[in-house]
């Protein structure tokens, strides 16, 4: 009897989310968004509420761009409940901008993000560490004949400095950083530019996985949820039903192959 042993597929290129798949930014959140919010609003307060810190970090699936990261916090410091704040986001924005305009924000939350850095590079980039074993199997990729890309809403050259801060030296055409609104797709559809090349796309976000999934010439894309990521307990298991989106484990992802990544569990 001759024993099949299985053959374990794995991408030509693998694309990565940064927040939430490779780095744990929410700390980093905390600071800035804070630091943000007493520019934008006026608050005469030097330092957050005691408790911000905690509730903030619950609140993290919410946040998908910069600008998102201050307005969670004016969320919070108007009392709004956190299950209105998870389940209403994109009706509360508005109201939270109340009347600011978001490119403002967005260039406050940017300058204070560099002030930051600027006063203490160490402390800015130790809030915000790489999830472990991620350096590890991200060298490991890069060594590999896959393409390693990473696909964020964060700027460029801040993914770029956490990345090679850790080791970790990608080539800078490698990393998509925040492109005006381009949705991630439409990234996704730029990499696809050779013929019948595998792409597997790992996000913590699945309104983004699910926009991939809505367009037709992508339908050949893997597409992964990071179980460690700024998601909830109630979205990982409704996509334990979705047979498009497979739920994907720390554990899983670190391991030296791909196999389990297609049939994932996370109990693995």
């Amino acid at each position: 009897m001759i024993l099949q042993v299985p053959v374990v597929q794995v991408p030509d290129i693998l694309a990565l989310d940064f927040d939430g798949v490779i780095c744990d930014g929410r700390r980093e959140y905390v600071h800035s968004g804070w630091r943000t919010y007493r520019q934008i609003w006026d608050s005469p307060s030097a330092t957050p509420p005691d408790g911000l810190a905690e509730r903030y970090i619950a609140l993290t699936a919410v946040i998908e761009t910069d600008l998102d990261v201050p307005l969670l916090v004016r969320a919070l410091m108007l009392d709004l409940p956190a299950e209105r704040i998870l389940q209403e986001w994109t009706e509360l924005t508005p109201q939270l901008l109340a009347g600011v305009a978001r490119e403002k924000i967005q260039t406050e939350f940017v300058r204070q993000r560099d002030q930051w850095m600027a006063e203490d590079f160490n402390h800015w980039l130790n809030q915000q560490p790489l999830y472990p074993g991620v350096t590890d199997r991200l060298q490991q990729i890069l060594a590999s004949p896959i393409k390693l890309v990473i696909v964020t809403n964060r700027g460029q050259r801040f993914a770029l400095q956490l990345l090679q801060a850790a080791g970790v030296m990608i080539p800078e055409s490698q990393v998509f950083g925040k492109q005006s609104d381009r949705p991630k797709y439409q990234v996704l559809r730029q990499l696809l530019t050779l013929e019948d090349s595998k792409l597997w796309f790992v996000e913590d976000h699945v309104k983004a996985l699910r926009l991939v999934k809505q367009q037709p010439d992508l339908a050949q894309v893997e597409l992964f949820l990071a179980d460690w990521g700024f998601n909830t307990p109630t979205v990982r298991a409704e996509m334990e039903s979705d047979p498009q989106i497979h739920l994907l484990s720390l554990a899983q992802f670190t391991q030296p192959d791909f196999s389990g990544w297609l049939n994932a569990d996370c109990n693995s």
